[in-house]
This record gives C-alpha cells, sequence and structure tokens, in this order.
C-alpha cells in the first residue's frame, strides 16, 4: 500500500491489509512450530542410536509430516463406519464384563 493511499482510506479499507498481516503471522508462526517438530524427531533419534548403540536403530522420518497427515486423513466412509463397528464391539464387551454381564 502507498504512503498516499493510505493517507487517503479510512480504517475499513485498511481491514483487509490488517487481516493478511494476521493470515501472515499465523503461517509463519505454523511453520516455525512444524521446523520444531523436525527438529525434535532429529534430536530424538540422534540420542536414541546415540545410547542404544546397534541395539535397535531409531529412523528419521520418512517422508514429510504434511504427506504423512493427509494420507491418515483419506478414509473412505465405509472404512470410517467398519472401525466405528469394532470399536463398538470392543467397547460394549469392555463394558458388560466390567458390570458383571455375560454375553
Amino acid at each position: 500500500m502507498s504512503e498516499e493511499k493510505f493517507w487517503d482510506s479510512n480504517p475499513f479499507d485498511l481491514e483487509p491489509y490488517r487481516e493478511m498481516g494476521e493470515m501472515r503471522e499465523e503461517q509463519l508462526d505454523y511453520h516455525m512450530w512444524l521446523m520444531g517438530l523436525y527438529v525434535t524427531n532429529a534430536v530424538g533419534v540422534a540420542v536414541s542410536n546415540a545410547l542404544n548403540g546397534k541395539k535397535s536403530r531409531a529412523k528419521y522420518l520418512k517422508e514429510p509430516i504434511m504427506r504423512t497427515d493427509k494420507r491418515q486423513q483419506e478414509s473412505t466412509p465405509e472404512e470410517d463406519f467398519n472401525k466405528f463397528c469394532a470399536w463398538a464391539v470392543v467397547y460394549n464387551e469392555n463394558f458388560r464384563s466390567k458390570n458383571g454381564q455375560g454375553k
């Protein structure tokens, strides 16, 4: 935004610029948080491998976190329904056993 436009504008004209600045800050904050996840994982792998030696080798992420998250989120309604049914069966069995009820 030019200085001239700034001084000739009213507060309502400036609102989109303020919102855009907030969106940029949120995006930067998210990127820094994501960077922290990568660094934490790298340090954890290094420390684990240093302490465990060749017993069990920890491995760094095989692919970016965002790519992994998207794959985990992709499921069909049928898969979601089947997961819910399996959960419900286990939940009901646990409930019956805790309350002394047989099948």
